[in-house]
């Protein structure tokens, strides 16, 4: 169904810390700001898709916990489907610890807990949501057995699959063949495809090898303030990035991510796709240390004022 999506989600409770400059090994420095909240990459994901416009429903297990439940309440506040998101009563909520400096820069560590009990169970009790959607959106913070389980049978069900491949991890290149879109940044692709990503023409070189392994149908890969880069089998496109002031990075991927896959489920261009995804995430690093996804998402009529702007440059 068009403008219809599910992700494969994923949540943490987050402990963010902030100092002037992030440690080397084995060094301690002095913070000045603590944050306690919740997200993760499919978290992000599928509250950024939601917000686009697209119809969301979610696959996922969270802890009998405060955050849990703090989990389910976001999604239900922006219209997400919960059928699917089960609360798990033997595990924890994952949990997330973000090392952040003045610059935005950011090191995560991550402990999946609940994240990494989905089942091939949980996943066909879900097929009849599954094959009403337009496209699924995936991460790497689950059980990778569910991931690679859930991208087959998606893709047997004739839906489209976008995978953004983080936290990086090798897996089967067969998997290759039933990813319609593939979204790494640069230290993904460049781990992914063998060539080290420094820049838009080596950026492009990566987008064809992952096409080559077997991606369905593009690849787009991003690189913080460099911008983005659109590989399809025709075409190429470089995409720079909104001229902003970056105070935070963190979550920008996994709002760039949930865009792009509303985008794609509402019918739109690729480029334009990007452009839309573009645009949101420049949204998302200029926000305050307080914002969230509810609070920096653009309206409509904001996220127009952007694009216009923003295609000048193009």
């Amino acid at each position: 169904m068009k403008n219809k999506v599910f992700v494969l989600g994923s949540y943490h409770c987050v402990y963010t810390f902030v100092s002037e400059e992030l440690p080397s090994l084995g060094e301690t420095v002095m913070g000045y700001r603590f944050k306690m909240s919740g997200g993760a990459k499919g978290h992000g994901q599928m509250l950024a898709a939601a917000l686009a416009g697209a119809q969301v429903g979610g696959i996922m297990r969270v802890g009998d916990d405060t955050f849990g439940h703090l989990c389910i309440e976001n999604f239900k506040r922006a219209g997400i489907d919960c059928t699917h998101v089960k609360i798990d009563p033997d595990h924890a909520t994952g949990a997330a610890g973000v090392l952040l400096n003045r610059n935005g820069d950011n090191v995560i560590t991550v402990v999946p807990g609940a994240n990494a009990e989905i089942t091939k169970e949980d996943i066909d009790q879900a097929e009849n949501m599954i094959k009403d959607c337009a496209v699924a959106g995936f991460q790497f913070e689950n059980n990778f057995d569910a991931i690679e389980y859930t991208i087959k049978k998606t893709h047997s069900l004739g839906v489209e699959t976008m995978v953004d491949p983080a936290p990086v991890v090798k897996f089967n290149e067969d998997l290759y063949h039933y990813i319609t879109y593939i979204k790494p940044n640069e230290v993904e692709a460049s781990l992914l495809s063998g060539v080290e990503v420094t820049d838009t023409t080596s950026a492009l070189k990566a987008g064809h090898i992952l096409l080559d392994k077997g991606v369905n149908k593009a690849a787009v890969i991003t690189m913080g303030g460099a911008g983005s880069v659109l590989v399809t089998h025709d075409t190429e496109k470089v995409f720079p990035s909104v001229p902003i002031e970056v105070r935070n990075t963190t979550c920008a991927g996994d709002t760039f991510a949930g865009v792009l896959v509303a985008s794609i489920a509402q019918g739109l261009p690729l480029t334009e796709c990007v452009v839309n995804a573009t645009c949101v995430a420049s949204c998302c690093v200029r926000r305050s240390p307080k914002d969230t996804i509810f609070d920096f998402f653009p309206s409509a009529e904001e996220l127009e004022q952007i694009k216009r702007d923003y295609r000048k440059l193009l």
